[in-house]
């Protein structure tokens, strides 16, 4: 007598789903806010860094552009739905993820070049560890190392948090010089690359079944 056993895919967890849907509205809440209370008052004419911005704002608007572009394509890379039921789309919004990417860190590292004290090797360095990470998810997709291709997403998209957390306004960043603010850049880089693996091998780390926490 011969045993039939079909196995169905599991489904997320309702808890876990939520956590995910609050995790990521956290993040959009803090981009919006930096935006909001950071980014656009720069570009008032009484900012002192106005006159330094406008005159690369060939670089500025691109780069500016290009952040949004990965800021809202980024979450939907990682969504399961959208990668098992929509295949193309997902490619489709991968390679514009990438684009956005290029866009947006060539430019930073461009503009950076003008910046006083270490800023400009900090944000180089960052744009740099952003370029690399995309293009390793890239390769492995290509690849068909999909496990990789998370992992390196991952941290590519860790790499966007890195001008976006300096960006949001708290109190502790009026008493940094600028020394100090370029080495809290490349600390934030480090941190946001270390929590992208944390996330991910989270299940691996608390004693769970290996699954990605991202997906």
């Amino acid at each position: 007598m011969t045993l039939s056993v079909s196995v169905q895919p599991q489904s997320a967890r309702p808890g876990r789903s939520i956590l995910k849907r609050i995790a990521w509205t956290a993040f959009g809440l803090l981009a919006i806010s930096a935006f909001l209370f950071t980014s656009l008052p720069i570009l008032k004419p009484t900012n002192p860094m106005h006159d330094l911005l406008y005159s690369q704002r060939w670089l500025l608007f691109p780069h500016i552009a290009g952040g949004l572009t990965v800021l809202i394509l980024g979450p939907l890379q990682f969504s399961r739905t959208l990668r098992e039921r929509y295949p193309a789309r997902h490619r489709l919004l991968g390679k514009c993820y990438i684009a956005g990417v290029l866009v947006a860190a060539i430019p930073a590292a461009l503009m950076a070049r003008h910046y006083p004290a270490f800023l400009p090797y900090s944000v180089t360095i960052n744009a740099l560890l952003w370029l690399t990470s995309t293009a390793a998810a890239f390769l492995a997709a290509r690849n068909r190392r999909f496990e990789q291709h998370r992992r390196w997403m991952a941290r590519s998209y860790a790499m966007t948090a890195t001008f976006i957390i300096p960006r949001i306004p708290l109190p502790i960043y009026n008493r940094m010089n600028l020394d100090s603010a370029s080495y809290f850049l490349l600390a934030v880089a480090v941190l946001s690359l270390l929590s992208a693996d944390l996330i991910v091998d989270w299940r691996v780390l608390t004693g769970g079944r290996f699954r990605s926490s991202l997906s």
